[in-house]
C-alpha cells in the first residue's frame, strides 16, 4: 500500500514539474523582446475600434528614436545610452519616449479619422512638402535602421500622410473651436477633453516586448 502511494505521489509530482516547466516556457516567451521587423503584422493598439499594427506604429517609433538619439549625441557622444537611461519626472527617458509613441499614435488616429469623415485632403503644395519630408526621413535612417523597421519607404510614406492629414484636421478643428493649434496637440488640455469622447486600448503583452530605443538606433 505504501509503495502504491509513493508511486502515485511521484507520478503527480512529475506531472506538476512538467506543467510548471511548460508555464515557465510560455511566460518567458510572452516577455521575450520581439524582433520588430518580423512582427509588424501584430496588432498593438486599438483606437475607436480600429486596429493598429506595429507596422502602423513604425514611423512613430523611428521618429521618437531618432529625436532622442540626436539629443543623446549632444548629451554624451561617447555613450548615448547614458541619456536614454536618465531618470526624470519620475520615469526613465526611454519609457517616457515609448509612452509618447502611443499617445501620438492615438492622437493622430483620432484626427485622421475625423479628416476622412470630413473629406479633408492635402493640397498639391502639401503633397510636395510631404514627399520631401518622406525622402529626408527615409534618407536619414541608417540602412540597418530601415531594415529593422520592417516596412517599405512607401509604407512609411503612407504613415506620414496620415500624420499630415491629422495635423491639417487638427488645425481646422482648433480654428473652429477658436483655440490655438497647440491646445489640441497630444499633451494639450483641449485634446485631453476631446480624448474622453473616444476609446483606445493597448495590448501590453505586445507593446512591452517592443525594444524601444533599440529598433532603429544602436548604442
Amino acid at each position: 500500500m505504501q509503495l502504491k502511494q509513493k508511486l502515485t505521489f511521484t507520478a503527480v509530482l512529475l506531472v506538476l514539474v512538467v506543467v510548471l516547466g511548460v508555464l515557465s516556457v510560455r511566460e518567458y516567451g510572452s516577455r521575450k523582446e520581439l524582433v520588430f521587423c518580423e512582427e509588424t503584422d501584430r496588432v498593438a493598439l486599438t483606437v475607436d475600434g480600429r486596429e493598429l499594427t506595429l507596422g502602423d506604429l513604425a514611423f512613430y517609433i523611428a521618429h521618437q528614436e531618432q529625436t532622442i538619439e540626436a539629443e543623446a549625441l549632444i548629451y554624451n557622444p561617447d555613450n548615448t545610452d547614458e541619456y536614454w537611461n536618465l531618470y526624470t519626472n519620475h520615469t526613465f527617458l526611454r519609457d517616457a519616449g515609448k509612452q509618447a509613441v502611443i499617445e501620438m499614435a492615438v492622437h493622430d488616429e483620432i484626427f485622421y479619422q475625423m479628416a476622412v469623415a470630413e473629406g479633408i485632403v492635402l493640397s498639391g503644395e502639401e503633397e510636395a512638402h510631404l514627399a520631401n519630408d518622406r525622402y529626408d526621413f527615409w534618407s536619414d535612417l541608417e540602412e540597418d535602421g530601415r531594415a529593422a523597421l520592417g516596412i517599405s519607404e512607401e509604407e512609411l510614406g503612407e504613415s506620414m500622410r496620415k500624420v499630415a492629414l491629422a495635423e491639417k484636421c487638427q488645425a481646422l478643428f482648433a480654428q473652429m473651436q477658436q483655440k490655438d493649434f497647440e491646445e489640441y496637440s497630444f499633451t494639450g488640455e483641449a485634446y485631453v477633453r476631446l480624448l474622453e469622447e473616444h476609446t483606445y486600448a493597448l495590448d501590453e503583452n505586445v507593446w512591452e516586448r517592443v525594444p524601444f530605443g533599440s529598433v532603429t538606433v544602436r548604442h
